[in-house]
């Protein structure tokens, strides 16, 4: 008897371990086909020319919702944040917070506001 809990406390503990590491490679979403980056800083100074195109951001997940619709990248030489949406995508991903991220998806801007559709996403 004392055998089978011991056992399944390991599990139940490396299950803890690993559970955050499971995540890592993880894409969501479509495949990312555009590999060249585009810097947040650069949509952020010229929106109006980035609007409407599809682009490649890098950046860390600095603030995520709660249901995984979107969260906030910043670049990760300027700190710059810029707004990603992929619930407009039909997915959500789970919670990455602090973690690197790879976004394909279409720059919009409406009046003062600028964020990325999101279609595609992967996390390292």
């Amino acid at each position: 008897m004392k055998a089978t809990y011991r056992v399944l406390l390991s599990l139940v503990l490396l299950s803890g371990i690993m559970a955050p590491l499971s995540y890592a490679g993880a894409k969501y979403g479509q495949p990312i086909s555009k590999r060249t980056v585009t810097a947040i800083t650069d949509i952020l100074t010229n929106p109006k020319a980035y609007d409407g195109k599809l682009v490649t951001i890098e950046g860390i997940i600095a603030t995520e919702s709660p249901t995984g619709y979107w969260f906030i990248a910043k670049d990760k030489k300027s700190n710059a944040p810029i707004y990603v949406d992929i619930a407009t995508s039909g997915f959500v991903i789970p919670q990455h917070a602090g973690r690197t991220v790879l976004v394909e998806g279409t720059v919009v801007v409406k009046g003062s506001a600028l964020m990325i559709q999101g279609r595609g996403v992967e996390v390292e």
